[in-house]
C-alpha cells in the first residue's frame, strides 16, 4: 500500500462552484490552484456554460477539489472540519460561512473533558456543514 496516498476532497455544487470557493478562501486563505469552465461542446446543459468543471484550491495546506456538478445528491452526509489557530480567526470564518447560511452553533467552549477547544457549527449557502475549532482561550 502507497503510504504516500492523499485523498483530496471533492465538493459537489450546482452551478455556484466559484461563489464557494471565493467565501472558503475569504474565511480561511488559501488559492485556486486549477480551475476550467465547461463550455457549449462538453456541457450536457446550456445552464452550465461558463461554470466551473473542475478546480482544485488549497485552503490551508489542504489540497481539495471541487466542481458545478447540477446533481440533486446532498450534502448532508460530509461535514468540513477545520481547526483554527485563535479564536478570533475562528470567529471571523463562522461569520463569513454564516453569510446566507445557518449559525446552527455558536462558538463556545466543549464539554469537559473536551474543554480545551471551542467549536462552532455552521451550515453555508452552498448546502455544506462546517466545523470550526479552536482553543479554548480561557484553557490556556
Amino acid at each position: 500500500m502507497d503510504k504516500q496516498l492523499t485523498i483530496i476532497p471533492y465538493l459537489s455544487f450546482r452551478g455556484d462552484c466559484e461563489a464557494a470557493l471565493n467565501a472558503y478562501i475569504r474565511a480561511f486563505g488559501g488559492e485556486i490552484c486549477y480551475l476550467s469552465r465547461w463550455a457549449a461542446e462538453t456541457c450536457k446543459t446550456p445552464e452550465q456554460i461558463g461554470k466551473v468543471m473542475h478546480t482544485e484550491f488549497l485552503l490551508g495546506s489542504t489540497r481539495m477539489a471541487a466542481g458545478d456538478s447540477f446533481s440533486d445528491t446532498p450534502n448532508g452526509a460530509v461535514k468540513l472540519m477545520i481547526h483554527m489557530s485563535g479564536k478570533q480567526e475562528a470567529l471571523t470564518a463562522v461569520a463569513i460561512l454564516a453569510e446566507g447560511g445557518v449559525l446552527l452553533s455558536p462558538l463556545k467552549p466543549h464539554p469537559a473533558p473536551d474543554d480545551g477547544g471551542c467549536g462552532a457549527l455552521v451550515q453555508d449557502r452552498f448546502g455544506y456543514t462546517w466545523i470550526i475549532t479552536c482553543p479554548n482561550p480561557d484553557k490556556q
